[in-house]
């Protein structure tokens, strides 16, 4: 009997010490920051189990010296870690590959994806890096929702995309969103791509309420990369690229133009100018005097390149321990124009952008308790152009007669004549250079204490501080050139001995001009953060204080008076049990642009969700990972209008032609006056704002499903009075906050993916659409011509004449109920218009707005990607839909202001020699030899949907295995070629979708770019 007892208690004593064997440590992940929540249990036995609190920590007993201990937190990679014997066990978890998914950057911190209440959208640097762009702004569209871009130049420098969130707004403020760059306003285009962890879009009154006065047009954070813990991490990526323009518009040759050009002198009823003797010779080169007496320039070709070169290079290295934590990057970005004859002179006049990006990013663990953090980043540009701008080049290269006159003379001098238009050769090459230099500077220093200690757990004060130098120094080397016309017998085959009229004089010396100037601004910020958890009830907040002050490039005292901004910001969440969510948001600031009394705005938010999935009747259902409704409804400002200080008067002397005196020796005294008149009411425009959201995931998030729809309702928007009669005597009425806008919309995006043991594919697709409405903008009621008032159209619906096709007959030139302009020499194949006021005559009264918008409504993304073994690919289809583009201007209308006739104009117009089928089929009109009172205007007839898809974006990368990547020393071996803006399908046809009006810009690019990838 006592021997068993003796059993039975060595047995008790052994499973006792056995549970007894306590491990603790701190759970973090690669930036050193402390998880909460994270799950530890001993492998082998579920039940035991723990997880940290809120400084990270964990306390659990195993029951043996060599247990193992299986870690886990959302968005990061499981972890297995043995316990070999040790008493403290710190574990640093990596982020999974869906990390950015999972944990959302939001204004000011960060959420899990799970507790977002409100519209938000990022896009890793993963999927930038995929598009070969210089500006960053490009490599975002199609690839997140709610977000429109628009590119309409490739210029080098100047080839950024203009955004919107969620459309249009306002039709008088700005509508561009508020760039913030790790919290601090910047702009981001020029920021290398291998700097960024990611950018998110902030598109509801929740996510912006915060940003109070400036969030109405949405928000765009980016943060920059920061340090793991871990060994150094040395990344190196170079990539050559070889650019092309997406469309290049191609013009008739002389002999095409001259014999159009006789049509339309017909047609004018003139007499002719060229014989087709003499229109031949514009084709025949037997005689070498023919180039230079009848000329054939092709513009385009003579001074412009099929291709030219980009490249771009970045080391970075990262690492550092649980104390210091370190991201270092250096960046060089080198683009070259598409412009001939760049090596003609001393100086280089193509055009050339290089760029050099450098970033550092540093945290400090002073204490346990104690964090700095150092934020330092800088961008030096250096832009060159031929001394004639980009948009004045263009259009001579597009509208400059190619029988003209010769690019050169024999002896190589210019060709010209007697006050002519420049010759495009001349303006490229003869007209100096400018050289543009840009320094960014930025720099953020901020510190974290943690309170928990001191005052209560999960409390914390941060201050930071930013400063930001942005200067420029714009040279300008202008010259002037001699022009010469040629002349010859035309039979003499000696060219040497023509002769030589000087028809231009210009001195050939550069000149010199330099502009300089820079803009200041720093940003102080002081916030206490709260986050802790009562069992399930989970609670954080926030409360800061920020003030801003901006010193900008000003042309005038009052421009150059500082802008300054002062707020605070407050947010208080709460979940219980991962299940329910509410969140309260708020901004409190303004700025000293309106009246002293009305310059703060309290903007409040509210958002709600449900997080369905986590129902016990749900929650251990294999197939539904995640099903949460959202709601969020909220008040946010707007009060960049433009202008400043609208609320004074401003006065001017010598006001008209008034005299209000004499002095003793005769001069006259003029009166003063008001040329501006104020209005103290003046202020922000205010958006009210609704978004209702679903978020789903299915089986292990192979299908996740996100569905917003939103509606906004835009007030105080600055009208210029139009109901105030001017015979008040008020000849400049102040601006007032009358106007009103809707906007509302949806956004859909679906993703589908599945990984393999050796491959794996996704598939994600997104729309996203946005209309809006002018409600009232202060007009008057034009009852007798209601298609001309503003209110019930979009913000940039365009303006004009309806068009009902071309007169084919001159019995409808003739007949007498046919309404028509008063324009001279209407005759059969001219534009046809609506006579909206029914009046008999085509005027001013007749023209309104067409229902047609410039800007897109839709953008559509549709992203393909896969991998097998060491391979991988992504594609990358985009569509912007519901914008139209006036194809107006003389590089499209032929011989408008003496222009030349693009190949589009050939078999495609009204003629007399066509048969009624082919005109009935044809998009120009008759053709005339120079401008067109009654064609060449705005109307329908000239309207062009500028819709389009896109294959934006393709890249193929394959990684050396593991073997090869040790012999060589190396952690990561990867060879990719990527391009981008490869095929266009469209309606246009002659240039790119995205050009602006009228089509004389610098041409948008196509890239296909090459690069290596390594790491150590």
């Amino acid at each position: 009997m006592q021997k068993c007892l003796l059993t039975l208690l060595l047995c008790f004593i052994g499973v006792y010490a056995r549970a007894q064997y306590q491990v603790s440590g701190t759970v973090m992940d690669q930036t050193g920051e402390t998880l909460i929540g994270a799950t530890i249990r001993e492998v082998g036995d579920n039940n035991n189990g723990t997880i940290t609190d809120f400084n990270g920590k964990y306390t659990i007993k195993v029951s043996k010296k060599n247990a193992q201990l299986s870690v886990s937190y959302v968005g990061y990679e499981d972890q297995t870690v043995s316990v070999q014997g040790k008493t403290i066990v710190d574990i640093v978890l990596k982020t999974s590959e869906q990390t950015l998914e999972e944990v959302v950057v939001v204004g000011y911190g960060t959420q899990k994806k799970e507790s977002v209440t409100g519209a938000i959208t990022s896009v890793n640097q993963k999927v930038l890096k995929q598009t070969p762009v210089a500006n960053i702004t490009n490599a975002l569209v199609g690839k997140v929702t709610g977000l429109t871009a628009i590119q309409q130049s490739g210029e080098p420098g100047y080839d950024g995309a203009t955004i919107f969130v969620r459309g249009k707004a306002t039709f008088t403020g700005s509508t561009n969103p508020l760039i913030l760059v790790d919290g601090v306003e910047r702009s981001f285009g020029d920021i290398d791509a291998n700097e960024i962890e990611s950018v998110s879009i902030l598109k509801d009154a929740s996510a912006t309420a915060v940003y109070g006065v400036r969030g109405a047009n949405g928000v765009v954070l980016v943060t920059t990369k920061r340090g793991e813990v871990g060994a150094p991490k040395v990344s190196l990526t170079y990539s050559y690229g070889v650019q092309t323009p997406t469309r290049l518009t191609k013009y008739c040759d002389s002999y095409d133009v001259l014999t159009l050009f006789e049509e339309g002198l017909s047609n004018d009823g003139k007499s002719s100018q060229y014989t087709p003797e003499t229109i031949a010779k514009y084709r025949d080169r037997s005689n070498p005097t023919y180039q230079y007496l009848y000329p054939n320039v092709d513009w385009t070709e003579e001074l412009l390149k099929d291709n030219t070169g980009q490249m771009q290079a970045n080391v970075n290295v990262s690492g550092g321990g649980s104390l210091f934590r370190y991201f270092v990057s250096v960046g060089y970005m080198n683009q070259d124009g598409i412009y001939k004859y760049s090596d003609m002179s001393e100086y280089n006049t193509n055009a050339k952008m290089e760029r050099y990006n450098f970033r550092t990013n540093i945290d400090v663990d002073i204490r346990k308790d104690v964090k700095l953090m150092l934020n330092l980043g800088g961008i030096i540009q250096d832009l060159n152009f031929p001394g004639t701008s980009a948009s004045d080049l263009f259009y001579a290269i597009k509208t400059r007669l190619p029988y003209y006159y010769p690019m050169t003379n024999p002896d190589g001098s210019i060709a010209e004549y007697a006050n002519s238009e420049g010759n495009p050769y001349a303006m490229l090459t003869k007209t100096g250079y400018a050289a543009n230099k840009s320094t960014t500077l930025n720099a953020t220093a901020g510190v974290t204490w943690d309170m928990s200690r001191l005052i209560t757990q999960g409390l914390s004060l941060t201050a930071r501080l930013s400063f930001d130098a942005d200067n420029y120094r714009n040279v300008s080397r202008s010259r002037g050139y001699n022009a010469y016309k040629f002349s010859i017998a035309e039979t003499e085959t000696d060219l040497s001995k023509g002769t030589y009229a000087n028809v231009r004089t210009g001195s050939e010396a550069l000149g010199y001009g330099v502009t300089a100037n820079g803009t200041r601004y720093t940003l102080l910020e002081a916030m206490l953060n709260y986050s802790r958890s009562f069992g399930e009830h989970n609670v954080t907040g926030l409360l800061m204080y920020n003030q801003s002050s901006k010193l900008i490039d000003a042309t005038d005292a009052i421009k150059g008076l500082p802008f300054r901004k002062q707020g605070i910001v407050g947010r208080v969440t709460y979940n219980y049990a991962g299940k329910y969510f509410g969140e309260f948001n708020m901004g409190y600031n303004g700025s000293e642009n309106f009246i002293q009394g009305h310059r703060m705005g309290f903007f409040p938010a509210v958002s709600l969700s449900y997080v369905l999935s986590e129902e016990n009747f749900l929650k251990n259902t294999s197939w539904l990972d995640l099903l949460k409704f959202r709601f969020s409804y909220g008040l946010v400002g707007n009060d960049d209008n433009g202008s400043r200080f609208l609320y004074q008067s401003q006065w001017t002397t010598g006001w008209k032609t008034y005299t209000f005196g004499h002095t003793g020796n005769g001069l006259n005294l003029g009166g003063a006056g008001v040329y501006s008149t104020g209005n103290e009411s003046v202020t922000w425009e205010k958006a009210k704002k609704l978004n209702i959201g679903l978020d789903l995931d299915l089986w292990k998030s192979a299908i996740h499903l996100t569905v917003d729809v939103f509606h906004e309702r835009r007030t105080d928007i600055l009208c210029t009075p139009g109901t105030i009669p001017s015979t008040i005597g008020v000849t400049s009425l102040p601006s007032i906050n009358a106007g009103i806008v809707t906007n509302k919309g949806f956004e859909i995006e679906l993703e589908h993916r599945k990984n393999f043991r050796n491959w794996g594919y996704s598939v994600k697709g997104n729309f996203s659409y946005a209309k809006n409405k002018i409600i009232s903008a202060d007009e008057p009621d034009n009852v007798d011509k209601p298609w001309q008032r503003r209110a019930g159209t979009s913000i940039d619906e365009m303006y004009g004449y309806i068009a009902e096709g071309l007169f084919q007959t001159w019995d409808e030139i003739n007949d007498p109920d046919i309404a028509k302009t008063t324009a001279s020499n209407l005759q059969p194949g001219d534009i046809r218009y609506k006579d909206l006021n029914g009046d008999g005559v085509i005027n001013d009264d007749d023209r309104g707005y067409l229902g047609k918008n410039s800007t897109p409504d839709k953008i559509v993304g549709l992203a393909l990607s896969g991998n097998w073994k060491n391979f991988d690919f992504s594609v990358l289809f985009q569509a912007a839909l519901g914008g139209n583009t006036w194809f107006t201007g003389s590089a499209i209308w032929p011989f408008e202001s003496k222009a030349s006739v693009s190949q589009d104009v050939l078999n495609n117009y009204w003629s007399t020699n066509n048969t009624a089928e082919q005109n009935a089929n044809v998009f120009y009109p008759r053709l005339s030899s120079d401008h067109s009172d009654n064609n060449y205007i705005e109307s329908t007839y000239w309207l062009k949907s500028s819709d389009y898809l896109r294959l934006k974006n393709v890249e193929i990368g394959y990684r050396l295995p593991k073997s090869v990547n040790k012999f060589l020393g190396v952690e990561e071996l990867r060879f990719y070629a990527n391009a981008v803006n490869l095929i266009t399908w469209d309606h246009m046809k002659i240039f790119d979708p995205e050009s602006p009006n009228g089509a004389v810009n610098y041409p948008q690019m196509k890239v296909f770019n090459f690069g290596v990838h390594v790491s150590f």
